[in-house]
């Protein structure tokens, strides 16, 4: 038996211990385990980068570009790149990004653009990606959308400002349907209307840099997680608002976004988000709530991802973010 102490981030925090045996967990304790353990830190079940796209791991950008110019769809520069490269480069682009990425990372949730083909390019780049495909059709598909969802782990998508809402609502429907996730950005660049937003019954939402305190609590209230992306919104030049979250009762989860923006480094990425929630005077567990335990809320209706005696676990242990 190998144990593990520290500080166990399961859904009540606790210091104590874990003991695994051949890669099962079987037990969990709290104070001192009973034999010296192997490593002690920061221990978690798992850690999940929570919002990804590193299709664009291979674009390198010679200027600082608006939010409008490089991501919004279906023109900026993103979406233009993913179009005129060849796939065999963005797979190789996917597979290096992914496997740095996934050092200390266990899984990543990819909002995955290109449809069918796209969703089957990052499956050969990672085993570790839980895939949420995006359509390529202009108009609501449903034989192209159930493609993509016996593929895939769901669907991600843009927002309610960049498509129609009755083909999003018709996408929500597919996905739940398949009892596969759905998940989409919110207001990121302006506010959007948030009873829209949660009428889709979203498993998490990306962004909410503009959403107000109301918009926050409802999240709160319908249990739904927000994944913040600091780099990408500081490059942005927009400030992601932990503090308000925190105090609204949200579920945060921290995310690497774009690949070009950001290098595949989860905790560097966390050192970014505990600088803002710092300066913004949050408590000092935010940060590691948000990468150890926020992740996994993000797909717990999908997963045992957690400390459940009997499964098998390879434990995250971490110092200080």
């Amino acid at each position: 038996m190998e144990y593990y102490s520290g500080r166990i981030w399961s859904e009540d925090p606790f210091i104590g211990y874990i003991g695994i045996e051949d890669g099962i967990l079987k037990e969990m304790g709290s104070g001192d385990p009973p034999e010296a353990p192997v490593r002690t830190g920061e221990i978690s079940a798992a850690i999940i980068d929570g919002h990804t796209h590193i299709g664009d791991a291979g674009l390198v950008l010679d200027r600082r570009y608006s939010l409008e110019e490089l991501v919004a769809p279906p023109n900026g520069l993103k979406h233009r790149y993913l179009q005129s490269t060849p796939k065999e480069d963005i797979v190789r682009d996917m597979r290096d990004y992914a496997g740095a990425l996934c050092g200390p990372v266990t899984h990543f949730i990819d909002f995955r653009e290109g449809g069918v083909e796209g969703v089957r390019m990052l499956r050969s780049a990672s085993d570790k990606a839980v895939i949420l495909g995006r359509p390529t059709s202009p108009e609501f598909d449903p034989n192209e959308v159930d493609d993509i969802l016996d593929i895939s782990d769901g669907l991600g998508i843009s927002s309610i400002s960049d498509m129609p809402l009755s083909y999003i609502e018709s996408l929500a429907d597919a996905a739940h349907r398949k009892g596969k996730i759905f998940a989409i950005h919110a207001s990121e660049r302006i506010r959007e209307d948030i009873e829209t937003v949660l009428s889709l019954e979203p498993d998490f939402i990306v962004h909410m840099c503009e959403s107000t305190d109301a918009d926050m609590r409802r999240c709160a209230d319908a249990d739904v997680p927000v994944v913040v992306c600091a780099t990408s919104n500081l490059y942005f030049g927009k400030v992601p608002p932990i503090a308000r979250f925190v105090e609204s009762g949200v579920t945060l989860s921290i995310g690497t976004d774009n690949a070009m923006l950001c290098p595949p480094d989860i905790f560097r990425e966390a050192s970014v988000f505990s600088k803002v929630a710092n300066e913004q005077g949050c408590p000092s567990d935010v940060p590691y709530r948000a990468l150890f335990t926020g992740g996994c809320k993000c797909l717990i209706t999908r997963s045992r991802i957690g400390f459940n005696i009997g499964s098998p676990m390879l434990p995250c242990v971490s110092g200080h973010i």
